[in-house]
């Protein structure tokens, strides 16, 4: 019980820290387009978590008047149950390289703080299996590799994150193993996306956008 606890202390402090840094933000840009005279919006997060971000986009997308139906994945049992507790949408658990779903069955797909956990050519497929089953828009969301962001992560791992080892480990090695914006635009090509682009949003974060 207490290691399920202390995952879920981390998961929360991922989720704080996303917020902190503008990840929710730079989400909400790339997928505001969609509230445009649409109503009916499904959505997928790839690699959920604890289900914060997508229950952000949720409030967001409902404050503007649009009711979109929100589905989380995420390939841990333990992971998914907690998030299944606090949702307010769809959790699914599997596995991000082979998606449970149809082709085209969202209208965006979206993966956060996720894609760095898997090696180049792992990346690439989960891109590829996003852009299978989206009809429009995929669009993922992670850290970008630099000294200053991985002293950053080093100091709150040193401050913040010093009690919970998981993310006192994870969050720095997180930032070694992401990605340069060439990188993740790389990803993306590979992927077979069209219209890749990638932009960096202050202070942390890039985000590549692309069309299935």
């Amino acid at each position: 019980m207490e290691d399920v606890e202390e995952l879920a202390r981390s998961l929360a402090q991922v989720a704080q820290v996303n917020r902190w840094l503008g990840g929710s933000r730079s989400l909400r840009h790339h997928l505001a387009p969609l509230l445009d005279g649409r109503r009916g919006v499904s959505v997928l997060d790839v690699g959920t978590g604890n289900g914060e971000t997508m229950r952000e986009i949720g409030r967001w997308a409902a404050a503007r008047g649009a009711r979109w139906q929100m589905v989380g994945l995420e390939l841990s049992a333990p992971v998914a149950r907690l998030a299944g507790r606090r949702a307010r949408h769809a959790v699914v658990r599997g596995d991000a390289r082979r998606l449970p779903f149809r082709d085209d069955a969202f209208d965006a797909v979206a993966c956060t703080l996720t894609l760095h956990h898997f090696d180049d050519r792992e990346a690439a497929a989960l891109v590829a299996e996003m852009a299978r089953v989206s009809r429009n828009l995929v669009v993922v969301s992670d850290l970008e590799r630099t000294l200053p962001n991985y002293v950053g992560a080093r100091l709150l791992a040193l401050t913040l994150w010093r009690g919970n080892r998981i993310t006192r480990h994870d969050g720095p090695l997180s930032v070694l193993r992401s990605f340069t914006a060439g990188e993740l635009e790389q990803v993306g090509r590979e992927a077979g996306l069209r219209q890749v682009r990638v932009r960096r949003h202050v202070p942390w974060r890039l985000v590549m956008e692309g069309r299935a």
